[in-house]
């Protein structure tokens, strides 16, 4: 069954922190070898809002295989209490398009391991299209709350 049409992951890497860590935990969400399966690493850097340069890192997930294991992975690190809150605020999270957005603190994830939601930017980001069919909301949320099992 397929669940989402592609996944987006993205950080982005401030002036001053450690580039190569953060690349690092990066590479390490996907549960397989990115490079490996080829599939690119985009890395770019651009101007951020204090005129600094921010390196952002950012993964495309377009093939079915490798979306159920990362989707899979994702949901299996999460706690009860996080598959809850993304929960209630699934219909928030999820966009006309189908997209769901996910964000989790970069420092708990990169130091504790911890996935703990977000609101802010300092994050690891998360874009999942929703693959329903029929394309609307209701059919996009009980594929979320599938996963979320």
């Amino acid at each position: 069954m397929i669940v989402a049409h592609s996944i987006t992951v993205e950080i982005f890497v401030q002036p001053g922190e450690n580039l190569d860590r953060i690349k690092l935990k990066f590479l390490s969400l996907f549960p397989f070898n990115v490079k490996e399966e080829k599939i690119e690493l985009y890395e770019k850097s651009v101007m951020g809002f204090n005129n600094k340069i921010i390196k952002v890192l950012r993964i495309d997930l377009l093939k079915n295989r490798h979306i159920k294991v990362f989707l899979t992975n994702l949901f299996n690190q999460l706690d009860g209490d996080t598959k809850n809150k993304i929960k209630n605020q699934a219909k928030k999270r999820l966009d006309q398009n189908l997209n769901f957005y996910l964000r989790f603190d970069k420092y708990n994830l990169l130091d504790k391991n911890l996935y703990k939601l977000t609101d802010q930017g300092d994050c690891f980001y998360i874009k999942i299209k929703i693959a329903a069919f029929p394309k609307n909301e209701s059919n996009a949320l009980i594929i979320i709350y599938d996963l979320l099992k």
